[in-house]
This record gives structure tokens, C-alpha cells and sequence, in this order.
């Protein structure tokens, strides 16, 4: 056998690995380079094998498991391998080849065989008898096993050859026989307690069986006694039961009585509490009117209080206002007079004021033209001294002149825009003026108007007053209908719960549902959906309810439909929804009665004709429900009849005689009648019906008057908005007039105060610049001088003089000016701030309280006031009328009030009476049913001593023979109870006596003998277990002496042949070995002899392994020389010994297969070819061939392997790919000259760091030179391994 293929997917870093190429028999090498993935290859296959890494695993275990690298996160993983199963060394019949996978997951683990899936249990048995032992897992060696080997102690090796020979399954087996032999014992101790106390228990009863046999004829004669003495007192019971149900019927018949009576008076007092609860309805809707009248009167009478002192109000203003419009008036034309005289008197001031003040600036300008002449003719003379030359001063002069005309430019440019703003002002003025005018119109046009609508919006907000009045009153009638509305309705709910109380509860739920299903589905009604029988029926008598209910029973509720697919339609809803059930008549399979011949007689006649009324469309329904019935006079009739016809006969009290012979009747009770609760639903239902229709009319009256209300209401709000946005367009162009009018007399005074204050001074400085620079071209050319001529002499004294007479007349001039001023500034602050405003405020009496123009003249207020007073009558007498209305309205309410109250008193006391009947009633019958409660008690009582005497007769089980009971037949109850007492005094000497130790004793007799057989058992098993325990611990010794001495004799053979000229053997250590070694003083002699001294000692061939220690190695590796043990070996002398111990293990214990992940890392090449060698010959043995699958960084597996494989690591993920041998050799080539390039560096940069350790070491203290050379030495053993 051996591994033919291996599929991996998803497992550590493999992500979908293909099928390898199929493995050769016998020997195959992997190559890779470190961290490729050659481990997880070998990890998968011990993953599939169960070895104990892989055994089981916890989720997180499970999830390391699963491929991490690029792409999407895997789920699961599988291994699978495919085994050649030629030799059949997997216990599986016709099978050649074995397909085993193993499929993990975050939340699974699963095992499948054959491609189909198995148990982990099976599986485990499939390996473990194909050769995969879990006690000896040296088929596959990973990395650091072999370094593990090397680090053992020697009682480490015992162990694992213990482990090897299987002694675990040994001491399991001995560990289970312990405690199977612990729990015998146990037992035994156990049965041997309970035999002591059933002997004990034998002897007592022995005695017990004497007393026994008197007791038992004592016995019998107490069980005749006992069954003589139950038959007669359960013969009295039966008697006195006889009696009890003869006044028990009796009774029965009189609570009947009660009970009607009772629901006679029940039905009284409903129709009392209905009829008081109606009555106390009025009376609280009546006690809401009368608040409502009362609500309105008092509005009435608030209204007349204001109306009253309204009028009285305006009378008084209206009185008052004449006499304060005339006054205003005379007071207005007065101040008219006095504006017009001030604004004549300041015309006057001012047109004097403008000629004084032309006068005044004519002086100035005749003062400044002499001061300018005087001021040129003293500058020329000083010129004459200033200037040396003519052209000189020529030139000077000809300077002054060109700045005086640029500042005469100056001047005139100003003069120029001072003219032309005053003609702006002048512009603006006239278009005040203008606009002045226009509002004033526009003003007295909006006041007209303001007029108009103040008199419109009296007329609507009178109208509106009578439109709420009206809607007040609608909506008063409006709830009252609303109120009676909900009465009427939770009536007619009553009805239909009452109706629906009446029929099964299904029924009530379908019937229900079905009303929403039929407009749902949109069925005709009464065409494909009739309803009920009894809604298509009308009976022609009130009489005949009783008789119809009796003859339809529930086929009253059947509904009737046209079609049978109708049905259907209506059932698969109702069926669907859960809602209920329904039984259907489809009027399509209904067969019609009309072939029934009924008898013609007086006595009886068929129902359906007599008593019920129906529409034709419906007639094969009602032919079906009553068919075959007939209405007759009496009970004897109709029990005569229904015999002879064979129909069914009901009377008009609802006796039936049913054609099968079956008679019903007894009292029924009406206030339960379907038919009669229909009717009460059909009859509320036309009152709500009409209720709502007169309900809905009001609503339309009352919601159109509502919309009359908004309407108007919106009016109003429309025109008090116009008439507010009015007065405030009023207000704003009165504001606009007073603005304009303010902007006109400032404009005109800023045209003034240009014409005579800022013109004239310009002007008057144009001209003196005009005469300076005239005078200063005169000069040009003349001659220069010092002084002046005499003629210039003579002006300048003329200039002086005239400056002191203009200086003068100027002073004169203008104190005249300033008096005029102060006159006009008198006459404008007397207009603007007296007589302008007292107009204003008489003005203001034109006006109301709002600002609203109310009259433009004091008639028109008048005659407005007089308006307002009529209105206001007008008004007080409407709402006189009104409160005399709601007056005669409270009386009336009040009187109703009144009424019901009284009425009211009379049904509540006829209510007190029928309830105290009612308590009468309900009292006689709680005693009657106390009564009744007594003759069931005492009929319970002797059914319960009938019972007692019948169940003690059963109890005494078998009676004693006919003659016993012979001779206490004629005794009486009292004899036979002394009799029965004395036989019970006898007995209870023999309380004490067990009435079951005849059984006890066989009883216990039997356990005894179960028991000393059960002992035996016991015994022989607990002998089987000690040979049993015996065999294994001789069994174990043997297979630990049987595997030393075989793995010993393996190991010499292998390292003979890794080591031609060397030799090793293995030594068993033992506990006389450890003694001799600590009485000697040299202790290497112990590894000098091979026998071990326990075998030489007992001199038989299974020495004691309880005296086993250890197993130690002794190797030389030359033809003559000392041997060594394992701890004086070097490093790949050690490796090559565990290995030398592994293939003896695996000689010892074959596998199919051997694994192996780089078992020459540690080797030399000689070494590495002999391990080949030795590899090679064993699996090409031709008794026993063997599959190698091993891992190396070495060409020498290599070379003598048969197939290659190389695996690759890229972008997180491991392929595995066939190779050629020269390929593989030449990686491993290429692998091993980049080790030694990485070890040449390595050494050189170990050789400098030891140079500067070194010299640091000779500096420093000796301790810390035995730590660096101790470092020293472990760095390099690590560069060696690298």
C-alpha cells in the first residue's frame, strides 16, 4: 500500500491545488524553498491521517486551518488522498484504490471514505488496522523531531519504547479490569449484608405463621358479619334515595314557578329602567336648553343693557355735538380772518424787507467799490517804492491781473450754479404747488369714499348678526338630532348583539364578515346574494313566531345565494381568513317542494302557505326549509298527523312531533326568540335610518348656513380691511400734504435766502474783481512813481470820505432791515406754530377715534349721528323682541323640566316596587334553592352511603361460603354491629400478627437463593479479572522485553550500515545499575558491558520491567576505540543516531509509507549518502517494498529518488508542480551556493564581532570575560546552523 495522489483545497497555504502528479512507490522528494509550504503538505496528510496534532480540533483550531490569503475568505478545506490498496491492507472488499478526505470548517468537520461519508470513529478503525498506530507515529517525522531524539534522557527513551511496544492500550485494559474487580467486590460485600438479613428475617417469620392460621378464621366470620351488615344498610340508602327524588321532583316544580315569576318581574323592571333611562335623557337634554335659553338671555339682556346706554350716548353726543360743531365752526372762520390778515401782513414784511435789503446791498456794493479803489491807489503807491523798474512792476502787475480773472472765473462759475439752483428751487415750488392741489383732491375723493363703505359695512355686520342668530339655532336643533341619533344607534348595536347572541358563535362571525365580503367581491344583492332566510321572509301573523322559529330552527340563518359557485366564491373567503362558518343555499341545486302532496283537513295545513310571506325569487329556500311541515291545532293532533303523513306537526306554542317519532315542547322562552329579535333589529334599524335622514337634512341646513356665515363674515372682514386700508390711504396722503406743504415753504425760502443772501455778495465781488483789474491795466505803462499824483491824492481823500458816509448809511440801512426781519419772523412763528395749528386741531374734531374723516361739515356729523342713534332703536328693539322670546322659551323648558321631573319621580317609584317584588322573589327563591340544596345534600349524603356500602362489599373481596352467611341473615343492623364489634375484639389480640408472611417467607426464600447465585457469579468473575490483570501486566512485560531486544538488534543493523566501520547498541538501565553506580566511584563502566544486569540476574528471557530506568546509547564511529555516549557526541553525530533509532523503530513496527521533512538538515554529506543508501535499499526491498516521501535542501535524496516535486510560494499561495531529477538538483545546487555566500558573510562579520568581544574580554573583569566567550560560542553555533 501506498499514497498514490493527494488533492488539497483551501488548506493552510494552499488555495486550489490540482491532483499531484501520482507519487511513485517507492521513493519521492520535495523541494522548496524555506516557508514554500512544504510543511503544511506534510500537515495536510497527518490532517487526513488523525495523527494527534490533528486529532480533534476547536472551532478557533479550525478556522487556522483555512486558506488566509488574497481573494475572497474561504469557507471550508479539504484534503483528500488516494491510497493503492493492491495488497488489501485497508480492510475494504474489492476496492484497489481508497479514497480518503477529510472537509473542515469555522463549524464543521467532516470525514469521507470512498467519497461517501463515514464517522470519525470509522475511519479511525480503518488506520488503525491498515497499520497507522497511534503508539507508534514514526511514520511520519517532521521538523525537530530528530532534535528531540537527540535531547532525551534515557528515561525519556523508555517511555518512548514503551510507547512503541504499546503498553497504553496494556494499562488501559488493566486500568478497566481494576476497576470492574473493585466494583465486584463491592457487589459481593453488598449481598453478603443483605443474605445475613434475610436469614434473620426467615427465622422470625417462621413463628408469624402460627398466629396466622387463628387469625384467619377470625377473619372469615368478620367478613360475613361486614357483608350481612353492608347489604342492609345499602338497602336503606337505596330506599330513603327513592324518597328523596319524589319531593325533589315536587320542588323542582315549584321553582319553576319562582323562576317564572321572577323573569316576569326581571322583564318588568327592564322595561322601567329603559322607560326612566329615555325619561332622564329629556330631562338632560331639556336642563341643556333651558342652560342654552338661559345663556341666551343673559346675551340678550347684556346686549339691551348696551344697546340702552349706547342710545343714551349718542343723545348726549348728539345734543353735545351741536354746540361744539357751531363753536368749532365760528372759532374756524375767526382764525381763517386772522391767517389771512398775518399772511397779508407778512407778504407786506417781506416785500419791504426785499427792497430794504436791495437799498442795503446797493451800499455795500458802492462801500466795497470806494474800499477797493482806496486799497489800488495805496498799493500803487506802494508799488513805486516796491519795484526798482517799469517792466518790473509792468510785469507784476500783469501777474495780479491774470489771478484776479482766474478767481472772477471762480466767482462766476459760482454765481452760475447758484442761479441755476435757485431755478431748480423755483421748478420745485411750482411742481408742489401742483402736487399740493392734487392731493387735496385725491384726499377729499377718499374721504367720499371712506363714507360709502362705513355705511355698506353696517348693513353686512347686521346681516351677519342675523345669520349666526340663525345658525345658532340650527345648531342647537343639529345636536339634538345628533344626541337621538346615538341613542337610536346603540340601540340598534343592542339589537344586533342580541340577534347575534341568538345564533352559534360561528355563525355570528361569518355573518358578519360575509356583509364586507359581498361588497368586496361586488355581488349583486338580490340578484346573487339574498342574505338570510329570515330576512327574505315576513311573517303573515305575529302569532305564528313561534311556530315558523320552531319549524327552522337554525336554517333561519342560512343564507341564500343564487349559484353554488357564488357559495364557493364566499366559503374560500370565509375558509381563507379564518372568519367563520356558514351554510349556504344555493338556489341552483335547491330542489322545490312542489311535488309534496299535503293532506287537506281542517285540523292541520302546510306552514309555509299559512304563516310566511316571501318574494318569488327566493321560494325554492323557503320550499326547502319548510317542506314537509305542517301547522296544527293542538299536540294530539299533531302527534295523529305526523304519524299518518309523515311530515313534521308544530302547534302554535312550538310543540313538535317530528316524523321520526321524536316529541319536542315545554316552555319556551320568548324574550330569546330569534324572529322576535330580528324584528326589534329591523325596527331600530328604519328608526336610525330615518333618524339619520332627518340628521342629514339639519347637517345641510347647517353647514349652508354656516357657508351664509362665512360668506358674510368674509364680507365684513373685507370690508373692514377696505375701509382700514382706506383710512390709512387717507392718514398717508394727509401725512404726503403736510410734507409737501413743509417741503414747499422750505423750498421757498431757500429760494429767498439765495435771492437776497448768496446772489448779491457774488455779484458785488464779480464787479470789484471787474474794477480791480481795470484800474491795475490803466496803471500798465505808466510811469513808476513813489507817490502818488494829485489827482490820485485828491480820489483817495474823496474814497475816505465817501466810505465813512456809506459805512453810515449802511449801519442805518441795516438796522432797518433787522426790525423788518424780527416783524416777519413774528408773523410766521404766529402762523406755524398758533394760528396753522389751532386749525389743525379744530380740524381734528371732524374726525373719530380711529382718524376717519366723519363729516365735512358739522351737518353732515349730525345727520351721521342721528343715523347711528336710529340704527341703535332699531336695534334695542330687536333685541327686546328677541328676549321675549327666549323668555317664553325658558318658561316653556322650565314647565318640561318640571314634567319629566314628576314623571321622572313616578318611574323611579314604580322601578323601587318592581325591584322589592324583586327582592321578594329572588329571597323565595334562594329559599327554595336552599331547599334544594338540603334534598341534594341529603341525596348526596345516601348516593355517597349507597356507594360506601357498595364499595366496602367490594372490598371484602371473597365472602365466605353461603352457609356462614345463612345464620346472620335474620339479625338486625344493631345485632349484627355487636356481633361484628365482638369479632373485632378478637381480632385485635392478633393486631401484631403479619397477614403476609406466608408471602414473605417464599418471598424472601426466593431472594436468598437469587442472591447466593448472584454471589457465585460474582466470585468467578472476579477471579476471571485477576488472571485477566495477571496476563496483561505479563503481556506488557513481554511486549517491552520483545521491542527492546527487536529495536535493539535494528539499531545495530542501521548504524552499521550508516557507519560501516562503526558500531552502537542500545543498553537497558535498571534500578540495580543506579544502585552499583552509587557504591563505585567511576561511573562510565555501566555503558561498557551490554547486558543489562536485571537479565543477567533473574537469567531468564522476560527479566522484571518494573526495574526498568532508562535505555542508554553507546556508539563508536571507527573499527577500535572507546564508545561514546549520547551527551559526548557532537551535534550530526547525535542527529544520525536518532535517526539510526528511527528506522530501527520502524523496523521494528513497519508503516506502508514513511514521511519525512528534512530529516539531513542536521547530517554531513557522508552521512546524508548513507541515510540515502539506506533508504534507497529499503525501498526497493523487493520482499518488503516502502513509499518515501521526504522534504530536503540536499542533492543526495534527490539523486536516488524517483519522482521530484518542487513547491512554489506566490501572492500568499503554495502550488505544488512535478520536476525533473537535473532540475531539482540544480535548485538544490543553486540553494546551497546561496548558503554558503550567506555563511561566508556571516563568519566575516562573526570573526570581527569576536575580535572586539575578545579585546573587550581582556579589559573586563574575568566573570564577564566567562559570559562573553559563553555568548561568543552560542552566536556561532547559530551562524554554523544558519
Amino acid at each position: 500500500m501506498h499514497i498514490k495522489q493527494i488533492t488539497i483545497s483551501n488548506f493552510r497555504s494552499f488555495r486550489q491545488q490540482p491532483e499531484i502528479q501520482p507519487f511513485a512507490p517507492t521513493t519521492n522528494v520535495v523541494v522548496g524553498r524555506n516557508g514554500s509550504g512544504k510543511s503544511n503538505l506534510f500537515d495536510a496528510v497527518q490532517f487526513v491521517l488523525l495523527s494527534p496534532r490533528f486529532a480533534t480540533l476547536r472551532s478557533e483550531e479550525r478556522q487556522a486551518l483555512l486558506h488566509e490569503g488574497s481573494g475572497s475568505a474561504a469557507v471550508n478545506a479539504f484534503v483528500e488522498i488516494v491510497f493503492d490498496n493492491s495488497d488489501n491492507r485497508f480492510s475494504l472488499e474489492h476496492s484497489d484504490e481508497v479514497v480518503l478526505r477529510r472537509t473542515v470548517g469555522s463549524k464543521k468537520d467532516e470525514f469521507f471514505l470512498q467519497r461517501k461519508r463515514a464517522t470519525k470513529q470509522e475511519v479511525q478503525s480503518l488506520l488503525e488496522g491498515a497499520g497507522f498506530s497511534k503508539s507508534n507515529p514514526y511514520f511520519m517525522v517532521q521538523q525537530g523531531k530528530i532534535q528531540t531524539l537527540c535531547l532525551m534522557s534515557d528515561a525519556q527513551r523508555l517511555e518512548l519504547l514503551q510507547q512503541v511496544a504499546g503498553t497504553t492500550l496494556y494499562e488501559d485494559k488493566k486500568g478497566e479490569s481494576l476497576l470492574k474487580m473493585q466494583e465486584n467486590e463491592q457487589s459481593v460485600e453488598k449481598i453478603n449484608s443483605i443474605l445475613a438479613d434475610i436469614d434473620q428475617r426467615l427465622n422470625e417469620l417462621k413463628g408469624e405463621k402460627e398466629e396466622l392460621t387463628v387469625y384467619q378464621s377470625c377473619d372469615r366470620t368478620r367478613k360475613a358479619l361486614e357483608y350481612t351488615l353492608y347489604d342492609k344498610e345499602l338497602r336503606k340508602a337505596r330506599h330513603m334515595l327513592d324518597l328523596l327524588e319524589h319531593d325533589r321532583m315536587e320542588h323542582m316544580q315549584t321553582t319553576a314557578n319562582l323562576h317564572e315569576t321572577l323573569k316576569e318581574t326581571h322583564e318588568r323592571i327592564q322595561n322601567a329602567e329603559a322607560e326612566l333611562q329615555v325619561k332622564t335623557q329629556a330631562l338632560r337634554r331639556n336642563r341643556r336648553h333651558l342652560q342654552d335659553f338661559e345663556a341666551d338671555k343673559l346675551k340678550a339682556v347684556t346686549l339691551k343693557t348696551k344697546l340702552d346706554l349706547k342710545c343714551q350716548e349718542l343723545q348726549e353726543q348728539l345734543a353735545a355735538g351741536k354746540e361744539t360743531l357751531q363753536r368749532t365752526e365760528h372759532e374756524l372762520e375767526a382764525l381763517e380772518v386772522q391767517i389771512q390778515s398775518a399772511q397779508g401782513e407778512l407778504q407786506g414784511k417781506e416785500q419791504a424787507l426785499k427792497e430794504q435789503e436791495a437799498v442795503l446791498q446797493q451800499l455795500l456794493q458802492e462801500k466795497d467799490q470806494a474800499n477797493r479803489k482806496a486799497d489800488g491807489l495805496y498799493a500803487k503807491q506802494g508799488r513805486g517804492k516796491q519795484y526798482s523798474t517799469k517792466a518790473e512792476r509792468d510785469q507784476s502787475l500783469r501777474k495780479q491781473i491774470q489771478e484776479l480773472d482766474a478767481m472772477k472765473e471762480e466767482k462766476e462759475e459760482f454765481l452760475r450754479q447758484q442761479q441755476d439752483g435757485l431755478g431748480n428751487l423755483r421748478r420745485h415750488i411750482s411742481t408742489a404747488e401742483e402736487s399740493i392741489a392734487s392731493t387735496q383732491a385725491e384726499v377729499k375723493s377718499k374721504q367720499e369714499s371712506l363714507q360709502s363703505i362705513r355705511k355698506t359695512l353696517e348693513e353686512k355686520q347686521r346681516n351677519l348678526h342675523s345669520l349666526m342668530d340663525s345658525r345658532k339655532h340650527t345648531w342647537r336643533k343639529a345636536e339634538e338630532l345628533q344626541e337621538r341619533l346615538k341613542e337610536n344607534r346603540d340601540h340598534m348595536q343592542k339589537c344586533i348583539s342580541d340577534v347575534r347572541k341568538s345564533m352559534p358563535r360561528a355563525t355570528a362571525m361569518g355573518l358578519k364578515a360575509l356583509q364586507r365580503i359581498v361588497q368586496e367581491e361586488r355581488l349583486v344583492v338580490g340578484e346573487q346574494y339574498f342574505g338570510m332566510v329570515m330576512e327574505n321572509m315576513t311573517l303573515k301573523d305575529p302569532k305564528y313566531q313561534t311556530c315558523v322559529e320552531v319549524a327552522a330552527q337554525n336554517a333561519l340563518f342560512h343564507v341564500i345565494v343564487d349559484t353554488d359557485a357564488t357559495a364557493a366564491r364566499l366559503m374560500e373567503h370565509l375558509e381563507r381568513k379564518k372568519l367563520g362558518r356558514v351554510t349556504f343555499m344555493p338556489l341552483n341545486r335547491l330542489r322545490g317542494g312542489h311535488g309534496t302532496r299535503y293532506p287537506q283537513s281542517n285540523d292541520v295545513t302546510p306552514l309555509l302557505d299559512m304563516c310566511v310571506e316571501f318574494d318569488p325569487r327566493v321560494a325554492r329556500a323557503m320550499e326547502h326549509v319548510f317542506d314537509k311541515k305542517l301547522l296544527a291545532k293542538s299536540a294530539e293532533v299533531a302527534s295523529e298527523w305526523s304519524s299518518k303523513v309523515h311530515m313534521d306537526c308544530i302547534t302554535l306554542d312550538g310543540d313538535l312531533c317530528s316524523r321520526k317519532g321524536a316529541l319536542t315542547g315545554g316552555y319556551l322562552d320568548h324574550a330569546k326568540s330569534r324572529l322576535r329579535a330580528y324584528a326589534a333589529q329591523r325596527k331600530a334599524e328604519e328608526d336610525y335610518r330615518n333618524m339619520d335622514q332627518e340628521y342629514s337634512k339639519v347637517d345641510v341646513d347647517a353647514k349652508k348656513t354656516e357657508q351664509d356665515v362665512t360668506n358674510a363674515s368674509q364680507e365684513v372682514s373685507r370690508l373692514e380691511n377696505k375701509l382700514s386700508q382706506l383710512s390709512r390711504m387717507v392718514q398717508t396722503l394727509e401725512a404726503k400734504l403736510i410734507s409737501e406743504q413743509s417741503q414747499f415753504l422750505q423750498h421757498k425760502k431757500q429760494a429767498l435766502q439765495v435771492e437776497s443772501k448768496i446772489l448779491p455778495p457774488i455779484e458785488r465781488e464779480i464787479a470789484a474783481f471787474s474794477g480791480d483789474i481795470g484800474r491795475l491795466q490803466e496803471e500798465i505803462g505808466t510811469e513808476l512813481t513813489t507817490s502818488l499824483s494829485e489827482d490820485d491824492r485828491a480820489q483817495l481823500a474823496e474814497l475816505n470820505h465817501a466810505m465813512k458816509e456809506l459805512q453810515a448809511q449802511i449801519n442805518k440801512q441795516s438796522e432797518q432791515v433787522e426790525e423788518i426781519r424780527v416783524d416777519r419772523q413774528r408773523l410766521e412763528s404766529l402762523l406755524e406754530d398758533n394760528l396753522l395749528k389751532r386749525r389743525h386741531e379744530l380740524n381734528q374734531v371732524f374726525r373719530d377715534d380711529a382718524g376717519e374723516m366723519m363729516a365735512a361739515s358739522a351737518e353732515s356729523l349730525l345727520e351721521q349721528k342721528r343715523s347711528e342713534l336710529e340704527d341703535s332703536r332699531q336695534s334695542l328693539a330687536d333685541t327686546v323682541k328677541d328676549l321675549n322670546s327666549v323668555d317664553e322659551k325658558v318658561e316653556e323648558a322650565r314647565n318640561a323640566g318640571e314634567e319629566l321631573k314628576e314623571q321622572l319621580l313616578s318611574a323611579k317609584q314604580e322601578l323601587d316596587k318592581l325591584k322589592s317584588q324583586d327582592i321578594r322573589n329572588s329571597k323565595a327563591l334562594d329559599e327554595a334553592n336552599e331547599k334544594s340544596e338540603k334534598l341534594m345534600s341529603k341525596r348526596s349524603m345516601h348516593i355517597a352511603k349507597r356507594e360506601n356500602y357498595m364499595r366496602k362489599v367490594q372490598e371484602l373481596g371473597s365472602l365466605p361460603p353461603p352457609t356462614e352467611l345463612v345464620q346472620y341473615k335474620n339479625q338486625s343492623i344493631g345485632e349484627l354491629e355487636k356481633a361484628l364489634e365482638r369479632v373485632n375484639k378478637k381480632l385485635k389480640k392478633y393486631s401484631h400478627v403479619n397477614k403476609k408472611a406466608f408471602d414473605q417467607y417464599v418471598n424472601f426464600n426466593d431472594q436468598r437463593e437469587s442472591l447466593l447465585k448472584r454471589k457465585e457469579e460474582l466470585d468467578r468473575g472476579a477471579e476471571k479479572v485477576r488472571e485477566l490483570v495477571e496476563s496483561l501486566d505479563r503481556k506488557k512485560d513481554e511486549a517491552i522485553n520483545r521491542t527492546f531486544r527487536g529495536v535493539s538488534k535494528h539499531f545495530t543493523e542501521v548504524f552499521k550500515e550508516l557507519v560501516p566501520l562503526g558500531a552502537g547498541k542500545l543498553i537497558m538501565r535498571t534500578a540495580l545499575d543506579e544502585a552499583a553506580e552509587g557504591s563505585e566511584s567511576d561511573g562510565d563502566n555501566s555503558d561498557s558491558d551490554g547486558d543489562s544486569p536485571a537479565t543477567s540476574k533473574k537469567g531468564s528471557d522476560t527479566p522484571d520491567v518494573s526495574l526498568y530506568r532508562g535505555i542508554g546509547i553507546n556508539v563508536r564511529f571507527s573499527k577500535v576505540g572507546e564508545n561514546f555516549i549520547m551527551s559526548q557526541l557532537s551535534g550530526g553525530q547525535k542527529a544520525l543516531v536518532a535517526l539510526a533509532l528511527i528506522f530501527a523503530i520502524q523496523r521494528c513496527d513497519p508503516a506502508p509509507f514513511y514521511i519525512f521533512d528534512e530529516l539531513d538538515q542536521a547530517l554531513d554529506s557522508t552521512y546524508r549518502q548513507a541515510v540515502a543508501n539506506l533508504i534507497a535499499r529499503q525501498a526497493n526491498n523487493p520482499d518488503t517494498p516502502t513509499q518515501f516521501i521526504t522534504s530536503t535542501f540536499r542533492p543526495e535524496l534527490v539523486a536516488i529518488s524517483k519522482n521530484c516535486y518542487g513547491i512554489s510560494h506566490q501572492n500568499k499561495v503554495s502550488s505544488i508542480h512535478p520536476m525533473q531529477k537535473n532540475d531539482a538538483l540544480r535548485f538544490i545546487a543553486n540553494l546551497m551556493n546561496e548558503e554558503e555566500a550567506v555563511g561566508e558573510v556571516t563568519a566575516l562579520k562573526t570573526s570581527r564581532r569576536d575580535s572586539r568581544k575578545r579585546k573587550a574580554s581582556s579589559e573586563a573583569p574575568p566573570e564577564e570575560n566567562e559570559e562573553v566567550r559563553e555568548t561568543t560560542i552560542a552566536q556561532t553555533s547559530i551562524s554554523v546552523q544558519e
